[in-house]
């Protein structure tokens, strides 16, 4: 559980400046410009920022410092609240330096890109997952800024704000919001500079850590009776959510590979883990689910096994996407490895 906590913080602080993209639709071609500037900005520009993220009433302060240079991307994002953990990016490795356990978390990453991704392009799929208001001129920490707002059409889904600097393209505040309006999660910027050039020394990792137990994360071939791996399908879904990723990844704590799958509308996204480091009595005992801001976990049992269902969307979503899980069949371990397809996915009704 350590572990998927570990990777919901990385994720969780960050989603709301990557969860901003608009439909397309009246207004959506100058909204999607403006987006697509900023996943540019966020993703080839070198940058060093600090900004609030507020989620569930507390607030941390974070610093966050971005380069690419010569195709590689570098980050490190720190909190500035104590506790002394930070997250550092060379390339395609990630590490999560948490000083409470004494303890650097390493993980190959499956992709590029830093952690704030690029967003998707929206597409007319999406176009009817959304209601969307004009792109507005506004003003924010003294500059120009450009507001774009969306509003889901049902309850699987959160609405975004976000305000995006007009001369640099970078987000300057970005909001999630539930139903009523109510924002559950903002991360604004208190500075940020564009940088010319960033020394490799700022992106090591934290003196003192190299006295820290070392776990490794990575993502295997899983094996099974004959040398098969579990394969796992849906056969209904939330509206616009797609199985996009199925892998077995290892975690921390244990050598027995999980089920890691995920599930994304093209703009939210929420993570599977079947056959987590939870006990089956433990998952039949959990009830309901847990929710802080706009993070979602759910602890439940999926075909008789335990699994954990983390990403920021409502609850009911999560329990959704887990209610409708199972397993499909083994395929082979030379068979190529490839995103899964929900069989026959259909729209799902609101929930009451």
């Amino acid at each position: 559980m350590a572990a998927l906590d570990l990777r919901r913080s990385a994720t969780m602080w960050l989603a709301a400046l990557t969860a901003a993209a608009l439909p397309l639709g009246a207004f959506a071609n100058e909204a999607r410009d403006w987006l697509e500037r900023m996943n540019k900005a966020l993703s080839e520009r070198s940058y060093d920022g600090t900004f609030f993220h507020t989620r569930g009433g507390r607030a941390e302060s974070m610093r966050i410092v971005h380069r690419v240079q010569e195709g590689e991307v570098c980050e490190r994002l720190m909190s500035l609240d104590g506790s002394g953990r930070e997250f550092v990016r060379r390339g395609s490795e990630v590490s999560y330096v948490l000083p409470d356990q004494e303890m650097v978390l390493t993980e190959e990453r499956p992709h590029t890109g830093g952690l704030l991704p690029t967003l998707p392009r929206i597409d007319d799929r999406q176009a009817e997952l959304y209601e969307f208001s004009p792109v507005k001129k506004v003003r924010l920490m003294g500059r120009d800024a450009r507001f774009i707002a969306m509003t889901p059409r049902d309850p699987f889904r959160y609405g975004y704000r976000v305000w995006i600097d007009a001369r640099s393209h970078m987000p300057l505040k970005t909001e999630l919001h539930d139903a009523k309006g109510e924002v559950l999660e903002r991360i604004a910027f208190a500075n940020l500079v564009l940088m010319r050039s960033i020394p490799d020394e700022a992106f090591r990792l934290p003196a003192g850590s190299e006295r820290y137990r070392r776990v490794h994360s990575r993502f295997v071939r899983a094996e099974s009776g004959a040398g098969a791996r579990q394969v796992w399908t849906t056969a209904r879904l939330p509206q616009g959510f797609r199985l996009t990723q199925q892998v077995e990844q290892t975690l921390p704590g244990t050598d027995r590979p999980v089920s890691h799958l995920v599930f994304s509308d093209g703009l939210a996204s929420v993570s599977v883990f079947i056959g987590a480091a939870v006990t089956l009595e433990a998952a039949q005992q959990q009830v309901g689910g847990t929710q802080q801001g706009a993070a979602t976990t759910l602890v439940t049992v999926i075909d008789g096994k335990p699994a954990v269902v983390v990403g920021e969307v409502p609850l009911r979503t999560a329990r959704m996407i887990a209610s409708q899980l199972k397993a499909a069949r083994s395929a082979a371990p030379n068979e190529p490895r490839r995103p899964g397809t929900p069989a026959t996915p259909q729209a799902a009704a609101p929930a009451p």
